[in-house]
């Protein structure tokens, strides 16, 4: 008990000393602001556009990923972007837990509502490999494992997004920043009513990267009435038209993480390329 005790008054130790670190390397600087004019957002996803970001824990620099606005496709006769989310452990961090992880979201590039979404993990030893259609004439998505061949079929809502699907629509409409939004969220096998709430616009200085009008932003989700409680999440969004995420603030059981975008996604956008929608909107 002693040296579980001592290890873990170390490690907070030394977590406290490297969180503080962070700051300082980082030169990251918050200031509240007392009022902020969300710029009107562009209407659609730029074919190209590819926002990465370093990930730390406790200060300590464990990984890397992006989102990319990979192209525009053709689902079932229906026009979609193929949106690719992509997570990696370093080399510090895959010692003991190693990451690899790739979401991809085909969106119907009307509706900006999912029609497939593919999911490949491997964290530690947890593996999961799945793809996930949705029927919205029916009001069901299926689900099926590509690991034990195991489908199931979950009912959704008419408004129904994923994850991706989500961040793109909430980029690519109005945000009032005093009111919240809401959206039903499929993610793992079940659908969440979701609330993103604005909090405290902020100006954000980073290093390297400039300094920004962001409006901070927290989904709470729920499932069947109750809260969702794996931790919080916290998004500070750039208030210009291309709403980009600038931190992403992390609560886990396994302490504080964060992630931080890269000076190269912010040092412009590829050309701009607006697909031709001439599909009839979808049944919902």
């Amino acid at each position: 008990m002693l040296i579980i005790g001592g290890r873990c008054l170390l490690v907070a130790v030394l977590a406290s000393s490297l969180e503080a670190a962070w700051g300082r390397e980082e030169e990251l600087q918050e200031r509240p602001l007392k009022t902020i004019t969300m710029a009107a957002p562009r209407p659609r996803p730029v074919v190209g556009e590819r926002i990465s970001f370093h990930g730390r824990w406790f200060g300590i620099p464990v990984g890397h990923g992006w989102i990319e606005v990979a192209d525009l496709v053709e689902i079932e006769g229906r026009q979609a972007y193929r949106i690719e989310a992509h997570g990696y452990s370093n080399a510090l961090l895959s010692t003991f837990y190693p990451i690899h992880d790739v979401l991809r979201s085909f969106i119907d590039a009307e509706s900006l509502q999912p029609l497939q979404v593919e999911k490949t993990q491997r964290e530690g030893h947890y593996r999961a490999e799945e793809i996930v259609t949705f029927d919205y004439a029916r009001g069901i998505a299926t689900y099926r494992s590509r690991l034990n061949n195991s489908v199931k079929e979950i009912p959704i809502p008419p408004s129904v997004h994923d994850i991706l699907s989500a961040f793109y629509w909430l980029r690519t409409h109005p945000v009032d920043p005093q009111r919240s939004i809401t959206l039903e969220i499929y993610s793992d096998e079940k659908v969440y009513h979701t609330e993103v709430r604005p909090l405290t616009p902020i100006t954000l200085e980073l290093r390297r990267r400039g300094t920004f009008p962001c409006l901070m932003v927290e989904p709470k989700a729920a499932f069947k009435g109750v809260l969702v409680r794996r931790g919080r999440v916290w998004f500070y969004i750039t208030a210009d038209e291309r709403r980009l995420p600038l931190l992403v603030k992390l609560t886990t059981p396994w302490g504080p993480m964060a992630g931080v975008i890269d000076p190269e996604s912010l040092d412009g956008d590829p050309p701009i390329e607006e697909p031709e929608l001439t599909n009839e909107a979808a049944a919902r």
